[in-house]
Formats: C-alpha cells, sequence, structure tokens
C-alpha cells in the first residue's frame, strides 16, 4: 500500500468529515464562478473599468475571494480540529510529523480539485438559469449562455493557489504537542468564559462615541474620514463580542438563581451551556456579524434598487428640460420644435416655458414670481411687492437665505423657503422668487427654459434616446437634461448593485449555515458520549430532545434576534436619511430570513437528534 492510497482510503472511511469540508469549498467556488460568469458576460464588456460601477464589480469579485479565502481557513480549522484522534492514531502508530503534514496537504488537495471540478460542473449546469434571472435584473436585451472560458481559467487558477497556500500553511500548524493535548480532547474541560465587564462598556462607549461624530460630522472624523470609518468598524465587531460573551454568561448566572433552575431539564440545558458557554459565545458572535452582513445587503442594495424613481425626480424634477444660455446662437425654435414635434407622437404631455436672470459669477438666479407659479411641480405662491421667497438651486442642499440682501434691490422680507430644487439640480446655488416690478429691473443675463413632463414617463426611454440624439448639451449653448435618461442609468446601476448584494447575502448566509453545521459536527462525537451517558442514569429521549432542542434555538435564532436588533437601532439612528422604502424592504427581508432559519432549525434539529441518539 502506498502513500496516495493510505490518502485516498482515509477519506473514504471517513466520508462524513469530509463531505462537510467538501461542500462548504464546492459552495464558495461555485458562488464565485457564477459572480465571475458574469462579470466576464461579452455585454458587461461595454463596461469602464475604470468608472464607479466598473470598480464595484471589480471589488465585488475580490471581496467574494477574499471571504471565500477565510471561510475555507474556517473550514480547515473545523475539519483538522475533527480529524485530530485520525492523526493521533497515526502519530501513534509511527507516522512523522512530516508524513503527516504531507498526508493532511494531500487529502485537502484532493479535496481542493475534486471542488473545483464539481463547482464548474454544477455552474455550467445552473449557469442558463442564473444567467436568465441576471437579465431579467440588468434589464439586459441578450444576456444568454456563453462558455466562460476566462471565468474558468480564473476560477481554477484562482482557487488552486488558495488552497495551496491554506494547506501548505495550516499543515505547518500541526505540532505533535497539540495532537497529544488534542487527542485528550474528550476528557479535556472547555475554558469558561473570562468576566470582562469593563472592555464591554469600553468597547460600547467607544462605537457609541465613534458613531455619533460619524453622524454630527466632527470636526475631527473630517480630517481622518477613513480612519474613523475603520476605527467605528473595528470597535463595533469588539463591542458585539463583548456583548454577546459577558451577555452569555449573565445570562447562565440568572438562569442558575431562578426557581425555573431545578424544574425539568432546565439544569441540565443550563449546565451544558455553563461547560460550552465559550464555545457556543463564539459561534453566536460570528453567526451575528454574517446575519448582519446579510441584513444590510438586503437592506441597503435592495431598497436602493427599489428607491431610483423618487431620488431621479429629486434631481431632475421634469422629463425634458431645455436650458438657452445667454450666449446662445444656436436655432433654439428648431431645436423646441423637434422635441416637441417628437412628443406629440407619443401622446399628452405638460410643456412649461419661463426664464430667469443670474448672477453667473456666484450663480445666484433671481425669477418672477409669475414665472414661478407657471411651473407645475409645485404650488403657486402670493407675494407683497417686499417679500421675496427662496428656492434650492441643489437637491439636499438647504439654501442660503439672505444673499439677496447684497442686491440693491430694495428692502425685501423673508417669506418663506422651499427646499426642493425646482429646476435641475445645480443649474443654480439658490433662487430668490421676487415680485415681478422688481425682477424688471434686473439687469443681469436671462435663461430661457423650456420644460417637459411626460406621463407614466419610465417607460419613455425610447423617446428620450430619439430626442437625446438629436438634442444634447451644448457648453455655452444650451443645456439638455432628462429624468428619463438620467433614471435609466441609475435603474442600470442599481441593478447591478442589487446582483452584488444578492451574491454577497446568498455567501454570507451559506457562511452561517456552514460553520452552524461545522461547530455541531465537530463536538458530535462527544456529545453523542456525553448524553447516552446521561440516558443511563434515567433521561428519557425526550427529554433530551428538549435540552437539544433549545441549545439549538440558542444557537439559532439569538444571532438572528441580536443581529435584527443592531440594524433596526442603527435604522433608528439614522431615520432622518433613509427613506420608507428601507423600513418596508428590511421588513419583508427580516420575514424572509426568519422563515428560511426555523425551516433551517427543524432540519438541523431533526438530523442533529438522529445522529445523536444513534
Amino acid at each position: 500500500m502506498n502513500f496516495n492510497h493510505i490518502v485516498v482510503q482515509n477519506i473514504l472511511r471517513d466520508k462524513s468529515t469530509y463531505i462537510s469540508y467538501f461542500l462548504s469549498s464546492v459552495f464558495s467556488i461555485l458562488v464565485f464562478f457564477l459572480f465571475s460568469t458574469t462579470a466576464f458576460h461579452p455585454m458587461m464588456a461595454e463596461l469602464d473599468t475604470t468608472s464607479t460601477l466598473g470598480m464595484t464589480m471589480m471589488l465585488a469579485s475580490f471581496f467574494i475571494y477574499i471571504f471565500s479565502f477565510v471561510f475555507i481557513i474556517y473550514s480547515l480549522f473545523a475539519f483538522l480540529k475533527k480529524k485530530t484522534k485520525t492523526l493521533g492514531v497515526f502519530m501513534i502508530t509511527g507516522a512523522s510529523m512530516r508524513q503527516i503534514r504531507k498526508m493532511v496537504f494531500r487529502e485537502n488537495m484532493l479535496i481542493a480539485g475534486a471542488a473545483i471540478i464539481t463547482a464548474i460542473a454544477i455552474g455550467f449546469v445552473i449557469a442558463p438559469l442564473f444567467l436568465m434571472v441576471t437579465k431579467k435584473v440588468l434589464r439586459a436585451e441578450s444576456f444568454g449562455m456563453y462558455v466562460p472560458i476566462p471565468s474558468i481559467l480564473l476560477t481554477i487558477v484562482l482557487f488552486t493557489l488558495l488552497f495551496l497556500i491554506v494547506s501548505k500553511f495550516m499543515t505547518r500548524l500541526i505540532k505533535k504537542e497539540e495532537i497529544v493535548k488534542l487527542l485528550k480532547a474528550d476528557i479535556t474541560q472547555e475554558k469558561l468564559i473570562v468576566p470582562a465587564p469593563f472592555k464591554m462598556i469600553l468597547s460600547n462607549i467607544l462605537s457609541v462615541f465613534l458613531l455619533i461624530s460619524i453622524i454630527k460630522e466632527m470636526n475631527w472624523v473630517k480630517s481622518f474620514e477613513t480612519v474613523s470609518y475603520i476605527a467605528l468598524f473595528i470597535s463595533f465587531l469588539f463591542a458585539i463580542y463583548y456583548t454577546i460573551t459577558q451577555g452569555t454568561l449573565l445570562a447562565i448566572r440568572v438562569w442558575q438563581r431562578r426557581t425555573s433552575y431545578l424544574r425539568k431539564t432546565n439544569m441540565l440545558f443550563v449546565s451544558n451551556l455553563k461547560a460550552k458557554g465559550r464555545s457556543h459565545a463564539h459561534i453566536i458572535y460570528l453567526l451575528t456579524v454574517l446575519l448582519l452582513g446579510v441584513f444590510v445587503c438586503t437592506s441597503v442594495l435592495y431598497s436602493s434598487y427599489y428607491n431610483v424613481k423618487e431620488k431621479t425626480e429629486a434631481l431632475y424634477p421634469y422629463s425634458f428640460q431645455y436650458t438657452s444660455l445667454p450666449d446662445n446662437t444656436s436655432e433654439v425654435e428648431k431645436d423646441i420644435t423637434f422635441i416637441e414635434s417628437t412628443l406629440d407622437k407619443v401622446g399628452k404631455y405638460d410643456a412649461y416655458y419661463l426664464a430667469f436672470k443670474t448672477d453667473e459669477e456666484r450663480r445666484i438666479g433671481f425669477m418672477s414670481v409669475s414665472d414661478f407659479n407657471e411651473l407645475g411641480q409645485h404650488k403657486p405662491i402670493t407675494l407683497s411687492n417686499n417679500e421675496y421667497y427662496v428656492v434650492a438651486g441643489n437637491e439636499g442642499v438647504r439654501p442660503n437665505t439672505e444673499d439677496i440682501h447684497g442686491y440693491p434691490f430694495g428692502i425685501l422680507e423673508y417669506a418663506g423657503l422651499e427646499e426642493q430644487n425646482i429646476l435641475s439640480t445645480g443649474l443654480q446655488n439658490v433662487f430668490y422668487i421676487i415680485p415681478d416690478k422688481v425682477y424688471e429691473t434686473i439687469e443681469y443675463p436671462v435663461y430661457k427654459v423650456f420644460a417637459y413632463e411626460l406621463d407614466k414617463w419610465t417607460n419613455k426611454i425610447n423617446v428620450a434616446n430619439t430626442i437625446l440624439s438629436e438634442v444634447s448639451t451644448e457648453p455655452g449653448m444650451h443645456l439638455m437634461a432628462s429624468k428619463i435618461d438620467l433614471y435609466d442609468a441609475e435603474k442600470f446601476v442599481k441593478s447591478i448593485m442589487f446582483f452584488i448584494g444578492f451574491m454577497l447575502s446568498l455567501i454570507f448566509m451559506s457562511a452561517a449555515m456552514s460553520i452552524l453545521y461545522f461547530y455541531l459536527q465537530t463536538s458530535l462525537e462527544g456529545e453523542k458520549e456525553k448524553y447516552a451517558g446521561i440516558r443511563k442514569i434515567g433521561f428519557s429521549v425526550k427529554e433530551l430532545a428538549s435540552v437539544v432542542t433549545k441549545e439549538l434555538a440558542t444557537l439559532t435564532f439569538i444571532p438572528f434576534t441580536i443581529a435584527a436588533l443592531i440594524l433596526l437601532a442603527t435604522m433608528f439612528i439614522i431615520r432622518n436619511y433613509i427613506s420608507s422604502a428601507f423600513y418596508q424592504l428590511t421588513a419583508i427581508g427580516l420575514g424572509i430570513f426568519l422563515f428560511l432559519f426555523i425551516i433551517s432549525f427543524f432540519i438541523i434539529r431533526r438530523a442533529y437528534l438522529n445522529k445523536l441518539v444513534d
């Protein structure tokens, strides 16, 4: 029997241990392969890699790969922990550390090769369906199946390197003393949670301070913007960790002092939780962080996809806005005739014509109250001869209400403010609406605006393409803005963000379930022996099932609850910066994930109980 035969037989004899490691590796590779299949699609060749969208796709690919790297390292740690006794047996029978490391390395590379081939094969099978869904999300005309040679080569090269590095590094961590120590793990008690209330309080205070500083945009945050965000992220992770570990310790002590501690199986459940409190707290922490990743992806990226229309209308209030500049010598009438003749073929539309004068140096516009009332995107106003009204020029920027006093228009009194821009954002910094008589005395250059609003404008992209192909912005002559065109461009960007959010949610969710599965698998043998001994002293299978159910519910639903509470608390803090769509999609997302968790819980519970009482 040669060495390679021993490696193969070792894998075949302990299939249950290897299959979990193999499946987690397959899934990580499969997610990356499907994402890269989309990223390398011929349709995506038009995407500029230096653009924000192109950079986002590249960063998402990099993030998925890095996450796969970390996840596979964790999977290998769990795999080696479960293989401790097997490695110990090999060592006792005379195998050297070099031979053990060599065996583990070859086992990993064999599994890696099989995982890469399996993932690519599965990817080929489901890629057509995946690309159909992607086509729908990206609203692409053509997004069919192709032979993804670049994706295949990239997946093989990157993950082969990944497994080589991980396997070589991990085998170096295998030491004789550790194997002997872990070989006695079944009689070694797990370390208890160390009380650290001051660390918990300090980490939470630091996180709250950094969060408030960033929200309030304090001066020191502006000086160290990137560093402050990194510091917040790190302190937030520490705050979650210490809150969970210390919360677990506190819960155990509270339960032990309650009268219900002595009822039914509560003593066994709490004692088991105390004995495994440290490892339970670590798993709860990992699952909480991963679920936060899932919730953030679904809430932020998905809600942005459904909020495009409102944001577009805030930036560009009209379907089309043609602005003739003071030095315009082109044929304005010809452009307007073409626009209106094109719109006549579409159906009903509203047209608005107005003019305003501007201080071009300061980009401050002055509009008569009569022209302002002609616009259809706001309520008409009434001004007396000594009043003025202020309207924003930039979306989301509160305009200065006092700059008008620097002009020789007489004494005018402030009459009100409209914070939503009435024309395309950025055209002017601020608009001052003034009485008609005052307007006539101003001698600044005149901007002429022709605005058009269509019914059901989101479906009129063909109209926008027709008009913009003939009438586009000419610097110094005229400006052309279309919320239809902006909406279509933003929708495409958000669609890709939606797609990336889905992929990241998928990998975070699968990682959470895999980590829970690995944790249960690595402790299965010890738990079987423990529960077999407990049954001998009179506990029934029903009572043991009750303890196991409580323990699994703790590991499954507490991370979900903590992650959901953190998300809801964050939403409450930034409630002034998010739309109603965010709340709706967050509620829907949490409901869907809760449903999936309940189903997963019952599946895991049934499989785990069957193995325990085998």
